[in-house]
């Protein structure tokens, strides 16, 4: 740790004063408030990158942050980027934002309090994973990239967010403020970002808000199930209980409310970002008629350095955006598609090189139980915000659906290909498209708040059943707070830092939140392998490996197998007692192996023992 962090919190203002200094140089056609939220999002795109290349050059991640800071420095100075014009009438709705902004990564991403490391309930999953790889740069040693659940295997993951919060990690923030700092900053770029457009949209504030509401606040009819939840269990219960009736398998309902995704998924918080930004400044060009060249050429570079944030964004953008620019018959189209496109052939060929069997097939209608089933499915995972958008397509003018349509390419493609083995990821096309979307279904509502007489009620009834749903979701991960690492964990994993190499790989079990991996930076030989799997990776000889080599009934079989499998250090604990894929040999290891580390969890009296091979 340096300066308890201080150093962090430096580096990390200085990518969003980096990222203010390239907006100012291009001269984009933004207002001064819309370029302060958007220069976080423009920074660390390219400083993630900054970072990224000297580090595979030379494998020190001291190395890349030096290079990205005098680089980002000397484009501060060249620029001299004059203070930001900002408009007030904008002021208190960009400052509740990125309010609300905080609360939902402070409370909801890796809280550290009475020694534990605490996530909202839905993110369970997810947070250890990032954390594991934030941790394996920061805190272990990653280098040439590979999965921290599995020690040789390429990382062919879209890692760089993490990689860019493993430089603040590294810089002395920590597990919980590498994560919520820049977390903040773009989900407050974000919501920024798609609130402005929606100002420019209807050249009012109101339809920016509605619009930003609906974005936030998505989600289907799962409020009848919450409804026949309370009338069973009474309110007391019914808070009690998990409110996220955006995703209820057994109804099918599978349309994840928009901030459980950004959240839980911090390579698609990234995506959006930059995704909101392309769809500001390609409205300001080619809707409202602003000078092209510079705002085009931007777009396409940062679209162009996507992929390796998140590659169903880059996707997405690159086919809504080049339909736009089709259909507005923009003259300077290349400066947008030669960067977008040259700039991600590189990582196309990184991540291609790493795949496994492909996993792309058609399936008609995404979930929808069958193609018959379509209009209903979408109907119960999206409820009014379908109507609301159907009524929008026939409400707006008619520069601003030209502006929408090509946007519908995306909802057309995910509800026909999937392109990777669990289906369910594919929502993230459908969040993404739900941001442009979102302008249709707020210019309805602004239809219905301007009728006579009925107009205003009737508009509160539909907002209040449109946002239901998603205002059930949001309160229950603000306020469900889920232990992620315990105690026991982190004292373990402390250990683990403080008396074995970074380089060391364990044998543990699958537990996706084994303190080997998650906390400690180390990496183990075969972890979680649901991760894995949705990654098209096959796992399935090691897994044989780690059931061999921890029953150990062959002493001398188990000894070869630690041996020319790299295992440095043994892991038993109370996710390797009870793993129900292998029987664990204790007997074996306190005997042929050196005893290293035994403690036992005082809460719970779970015993950890450390072997070393």
């Amino acid at each position: 740790m340096y300066l308890f962090g201080l150093a962090g919190l430096l580096f990390l203002a200085l990518t969003a004063v980096f990222g203010y200094s390239l907006l100012s140089a291009l001269k984009l056609p933004l207002k001064g408030l819309e370029a302060v939220v958007a220069s976080p999002i423009v920074g660390i795109i390219p400083a993630a990158w900054l970072c990224l290349i000297p580090y595979m050059l030379t494998g020190s991640l001291d190395n890349g942050i030096a290079v990205a800071s005098v680089i980002m420095l000397a484009v501060l100075v060249l620029a001299r980027p004059g203070l930001p014009h900002v408009e007030r009438e904008h002021l208190a709705i960009v400052a509740a934002l990125a309010t609300l902004a905080f609360a939902f990564t402070f409370l909801c991403l890796l809280t550290y309090y009475n020694g534990e490391y605490h996530v909202g309930y839905p993110f369970y999953g997810d947070a250890s994973f990032h954390s594991s790889v934030i941790t394996s740069f920061g805190e272990g040693y990653n280098y040439p990239p590979s999965y921290p659940v599995m020690a040789g295997q390429t990382l062919r993951y879209t890692f760089l967010i993490d990689f860019f919060s493993a430089a603040l990690y590294r810089l002395g923030l920590g597990l919980q403020w590498s994560v919520v700092l820049p977390g903040w900053l773009l989900l407050t770029g974000l919501l920024s970002l798609i609130y402005f457009l929606g100002d420019r949209f209807f050249s009012r504030r109101a339809g920016g808000i509605l619009t930003v509401t609906l974005v936030m606040l998505s989600g289907g009819l799962g409020f009848f199930l919450g409804i026949r939840d309370l009338l069973d269990n009474g309110l007391y219960g019914f808070l009690l209980g998990n409110l996220n009736y955006t995703t209820v398998w057994s109804y099918n309902l599978v349309f994840t409310n928009f901030i459980i995704i950004v959240l839980a998924q911090r390579t698609a918080l990234a995506g959006f970002a930059i995704g909101a930004f392309v769809m500001l400044v390609l409205y300001a060009v080619l809707v409202q008629g602003n000078e092209s060249k510079n705002g085009l050429l931007l777009a396409g570079m940062l679209t162009g350095l996507l992929p390796m944030f998140h590659v169903y964004s880059y996707i997405a953008i690159l086919l809504s955006s080049g339909l736009l620019l089709l259909i507005f018959r923009e003259r300077k189209w290349y400066y947008f598609m030669a960067p977008a496109l040259f700039l991600a052939i590189p990582q196309a060929l990184w991540i291609a090189g790493q795949m496994g069997v492909s996993h792309f097939n058609v399936q008609i209608g995404w979930m929808a139980a069958s193609p018959a089933d379509i209009p209903l499915f979408w109907l119960a995972n999206m409820g009014l915000e379908l109507l609301l958008l159907i009524g929008g397509i026939f409400l707006v003018e008619r520069k601003n659906l030209k502006f929408y349509l090509p946007f519908l390419a995306i909802f057309m493609m995910a509800n026909i290909f999937v392109f990777q083995p669990w289906d369910y990821d594919n929502h993230k096309f459908f969040s993404f498209w739900l941001m442009p979307s979102a302008l249709l279904m707020a210019a309805s509502l602004l239809y219905v708040y301007e009728l006579p007489k009925l107009g205003k009620p009737l508009f509160a009834v539909l907002l209040t059943l449109t946002v239901l749903t998603g205002a059930l979701a949001s309160a229950f991960i603000l306020f469900h707070p889920y232990v992620e690492y315990s105690q026991a964990n982190v004292y373990v994993s402390d250990w683990i830092k403080e008396n074995t190499p970074k380089d060391a790989v364990f044998l543990t079990s699958q537990s996706p939140i084994s303190p080997v991996t998650s906390l400690s930076g180390r990496k183990s030989y075969l972890g979680y392998a649901g991760w894995l799997y949705t990654h098209g990776i096959n796992y399935n000889d090691r897994l044989y490996e780690v059931k061999s080599m921890y029953s150990a009934t062959d002493a001398g079989k188990a000894l070869s197998q630690l041996s020319e499998n790299g295992i440095d250090y043994v892991l038993i604990g109370p996710d390797e007692r009870g793993s129900g894929q292998f029987y664990v040999n204790e007997e074996f290891y306190d005997s042929r192996l050196e005893l290293v580390f035994n403690w036992t969890d005082p809460t719970y009296h779970n015993t950890y023992r450390i072997y070393k091979v």
